[in-house]
């Protein structure tokens, strides 16, 4: 090309060698210059593949840099001309080799100010302009002037900030209040698991009838996510059931086409090419493979149960969360770090996606005051503007929301939301119904005194402890919304309630507290530094207190621990590694614990001091004792929801009731009994559909 400056013009666009100068639709764009640089030598070469390599050295020379540096420059312009990287109009990747300007593209010659100011110096001498000779040097500093007006109102434009985003409207796509979390779309239906019972589904991104998707995996737990194109799904199964630990990962061809199974992990999605996929292992490493089961290998160990990793639409980031944060590396593991390390907001912060353009980062945010409520980290960067420090809140009350899943035009975002709402209610094995208790009052985590005559109650969704009288009445609010009570328990003299003050996620924690039932601020058991204090329970003697050093179970290295109220000291019950969930029998001579794996009940006998495994091997949740020590109640679930009791001498099994079209409400699913051994639910009465959110930015 020699010298010669060119102006390309393609679709809408017009590039400017000379001037350096890239518009579209109009607009002058601020481009940086090495991705101007790099947008030039792809139009100088268009439908021509040129590799990395190629470009890196048209761009830095011999300067040693990464092919992250030529990434971004290629996300810069994909960014500025609204291109796709799935359905490219501009610029094509060829995966591991370059990239290809795919766009036909028109050129002409720019005759540039040096051929202008030829014609009009011609003009002049010819005498078709005639004018008196000026001062050089006054319209030199009147230029001067107008060149320094304009770049200073360039440049303030420049760094001014953009309008917020924000949501301009919400339509309700689905109306059948079921269970619902968004994985995925293909621009034209929303993919989503839904429960009871638990299947992949699909809605029409406008609304409509939702249709069951058949997904032929061994036991289906979630639909993970979806390919650009809504043809293949990553899917998470069980053998048994949600207490199978660990979990495999399936891509799944659809509709109705092959299974291939990538692994053990949770919490998969695709790159952006679609080739590899991302997941979660049970040790907190993050790990990529190929789609076609190949080339696994470790990203990161980054500990502490991370969830919902995600690729930055470019391929060259990852984020996750883990210890209620966010965090952020490189796509190849490398610079891990705290991704809002300033921002100092109220709860947790989780769950994120880039919206297709990258411009902005949705996640979930909230505490249980506000709920999950949608924001937006905004990422739109210029040659002279930064992004914004903080997020920017979408969302506010009543409803709390899933994670949000934009959509591919970038101005929707599809999530489910949730108006928690619960009915307490008792089995009378009488009649064999279901049926209001308390008046219906939204709670949870039930507990009754020695002599029946008072209950505590957690209320749900707000999660606040409280006692009353049997019936009711009286009411006395015993903990504040900054805690997080669970599994109330009764002193055996009823002056005092015992519970865990429990936080469940990627910074779960379990500590024991206790609370006078007159009232006043709850204090902790033991001090800082115990570790868990999950399920902690009174002995019937009312001198010690056993509870369990596992959150939720699936720790392998649990016990079971015993602090003596007396002596404040704390003994391991022997023989108890890998148990949870202890129970102290009423009459003083058993303790009941779960297997870590959650499917066998072993029962410890304090005069021989040996432990007896129970025979049935069945998923086990909530464990009570009956109150003459000779059952023992627990749910099970999800295949085949039921309340159950299993004789202590002997092992056998009772069905009580089954819950297969009984919904359960609440984060827990919880189940206990009243006095009477008739087993306690909350029905969940929840409103729980899927909206489309209208993002509005500018």
């Amino acid at each position: 090309m020699g010298n010669k400056s060119f102006v390309f013009r393609f679709a809408d666009v017009e590039v400017r060698e000379r001037e350096f100068t890239l518009i579209k639709a109009g607009k002058v764009l601020a481009v940086e210059p090495k991705a101007f640089r790099a947008l030039l030598f792809l139009l100088h070469n268009p439908q021509r593949l040129i590799s990395k390599e190629e470009l890196l050295n048209s761009l830095w020379g011999d300067a040693a840099v990464t092919e992250g540096s030529l990434t971004r420059c290629i996300w810069l312009l994909r960014r500025l001309l609204e291109d796709d990287i799935h359905e490219p109009r501009y610029i094509e990747t060829v995966a591991t080799v370059g990239y290809r300007f795919v766009c036909p593209v028109e050129v002409s010659e720019d005759a540039g100010y040096g051929c202008e100011a030829a014609h009009v110096g011609a003009e002049i001498a010819n005498g078709a302009i005639q004018a008196k000779p000026r001062s050089p040097g006054r319209w030199w500093l009147v230029g001067a002037a107008v060149s320094a007006i304009g770049l200073v109102f360039a440049v303030w434009t420049l760094r001014r900030p953009l309008p917020p985003p924000r949501i301009t409207r919400y339509d309700q796509i689905t109306h059948d209040g079921h269970q619902k979390d968004p994985a995925g779309t293909d621009g034209s239906r929303v993919y989503f698991t839904q429960s009871p019972p638990t299947t992949v589904a699909q809605v029409a991104i406008a609304g409509g009838e939702i249709v069951q998707i058949p997904v032929a995996v061994p036991f289906l737990l979630s639909l993970d996510d979806v390919s650009h194109d809504g043809s293949n799904f990553l899917v998470e199964s069980g053998e048994t059931d949600w207490f199978t630990i660990p979990r495999a990962l399936w891509t799944v061809r659809i509709p109705g086409g092959p299974l291939r199974r990538l692994g053990d992990g949770f919490e998969a999605a695709y790159s952006p090419d679609g080739e590899s996929v991302i997941y979660i292992t049970l040790g907190g490493d993050i790990c990529v493979v190929r789609r076609d089961g190949t080339e696994t290998h470790k990203l990161a160990s980054v500990g502490s149960s991370p969830g919902s990793p995600v690729w930055s639409p470019d391929g060259t980031l990852i984020r996750f969360y883990k210890d209620d944060k966010l965090w952020q590396m490189s796509s190849s593991g490398s610079n891990l770090h705290q991704l809002l390390s300033n921002w100092h907001p109220f709860g947790f912060q989780c769950c994120g996606r880039w919206t297709p353009d990258g411009r902005f980062f949705l996640f979930l945010s909230g505490d249980r005051g506000t709920g999950n409520q949608i924001w937006a980290l905004d990422e739109r960067r210029g040659m002279f503007r930064k992004p914004p420090a903080n997020p920017i809140q979408l969302t506010t009350g009543p409803l709390t929301w899933s994670q949000p899943i934009p959509g591919k035009d970038g101005k929707t975002i599809f999530a489910d939301g949730l108006t928690g709402r619960g009915e307490l209610s008792r089995f009378d094995p009488q009649t064999k119904q279901f049926q209001p208790f308390l008046g219906g009052i939204s709670a949870q985590s039930v507990s009754f005194s020695r002599d029946g005559n008072f209950v505590a109650y957690v209320t749900y969704p707000d999660g606040i402890l409280w006692k009353a009288n049997r019936d009711g009445s009286n009411r006395m609010q015993l903990t504040d919304p900054s805690g997080i009570p669970f599994m109330p328990r009764w002193s055996p003299d009823g002056t005092q309630i015992l519970f865990s003050d429990t936080l469940w996620g990627p910074t779960s924690r379990s500590e024991a507290n206790i609370v006078s039932t007159r009232g006043g601020a709850p204090r902790k058991l033991l001090p800082e530094g115990t570790g868990v204090q999950s399920d902690p329970d009174w002995s019937p003697d009312g001198h010690k207190i056993v509870f369990g050093s596992s959150l939720g179970g699936q720790d392998p290295k649990s016990v079971i621990r015993i602090f003596d109220l007396d002596s404040r000291q704390i003994t391991i019950v022997p023989g108890s590694a890998g148990m949870t969930d202890p129970r102290w029998s009423p009459d003083g001579r058993s303790i009941a614990a779960n297997s870590f794996d959650l499917l066998t009940m072993n029962i410890f006998d304090f005069g021989t001091q040996r432990w007896l495994a129970l025979p049935p091997k069945i998923g086990m949740s909530y464990p009570e004792w009956s109150k003459d020590s000779h059952f023992i109640y627990f749910k099970h679930g999800p295949d085949e929801p039921a309340v159950y009791r299993m004789r202590v001498k002997g092992g056998e099994l009772e069905k009580v009731v089954d819950l297969k079209n009984w919904p359960i409400a609440g984060p827990w699913d919880w189940m206990g009994l009243d006095p009477t051994d008739a087993p306690l639910l909350l029905r969940d009465i929840s409103s729980n559909d899927i909206y489309a959110l209208t993002l509005e930015q500018k």
